[in-house]
């Protein structure tokens, strides 16, 4: 197993462009998978609390962050209830390190093993200047996938064998390019569900689910594996940096 192989906690998808902004190396590559207009609906309901309308503005083009904030004349800047989220500022910061950043909207799960397949050799762009808080192997050019996982919910794929063969070209990007790879789901303001690391996935592509009144008697035909296995197989868990 490679310490370049981590898989962290789930994030809400704005926790997750701040840890990006702030905590990750460049070049950067981020694979959503899902579409583009999920994403940022996601993202904006993520800015905004439960029990506030999302935020205004929305990106307009693949390549750009959440970063124009809220029109002047109907925000009351000095009602607290009203401050900017961090993503919504076009900070100089942001500026610059968006050079870095690629968001690549990966719709299913044959889309996403044809991408990762042919995946583009890091940028050559200078990165960033480095930071004195950087820990020693972090400076190495990064994938991040977001929500691989609920990828291949409610498909054939949905299984060990499935995840596996995923995750596998995952593995192989890291040991042609020298990426680090890191695996998150994405998140929800409810934290009290069962670990997404503990759910049962059939061993096989294809199995069948039984029937049952409820969750009584329900579940897969055959065997079961915990997906937290399956990625122990190759990656090491890391803790939440959010």
């Amino acid at each position: 197993m490679s310490p370049s192989l981590i898989a962290l906690p789930p994030a809400l998808p704005a926790e997750l462009l701040t840890w990006i902004l702030s905590h990750t190396a460049y070049p950067t590559t981020v694979l959503i998978c899902k579409p583009r207009a999920a994403f940022l609906e996601s993202l904006l309901s993520s800015i905004s609390p439960p029990d506030e309308p999302p935020a205004p503005h929305s990106p307009t083009s693949d390549d750009d962050l959440p970063s124009s904030p809220p029109n002047a004349t109907t925000d009351d800047s000095s009602d607290p209830s009203h401050s900017k989220h961090p993503l919504l500022l076009k900070t100089l910061n942001q500026i610059s390190i968006s050079r870095h950043i690629s968001l690549i909207y990966i719709p299913t799960v044959s889309h996403y093993r044809a991408y990762v397949s042919v995946l583009p050799r890091p940028s050559k762009v200078s990165a960033p200047p480095d930071r004195t808080w950087e820990k020693k192997g972090d400076k190495k050019a990064r994938l991040i996938v977001y929500g691989l996982v609920e990828l291949h919910r409610n498909t054939s794929e949905w299984s060990a064998q499935g995840m596996g063969r995923s995750l596998a070209g995952l593995v192989e990007a890291e040991s042609r390019d020298g990426r680090g790879v890191v695996c998150l789901e994405e998140g929800i303001w409810e934290r009290n569900e069962e670990d997404l690391e503990d759910e049962e996935v059939p061993m096989l592509n294809g199995s069948v689910r039984r029937g049952g009144l409820g969750n009584e008697d329900s579940g897969w035909s055959g065997r079961t594996v915990e997906v937290g296995r399956i990625f122990a197989k190759w990656f090491k868990f890391g803790k939440p940096e959010w």
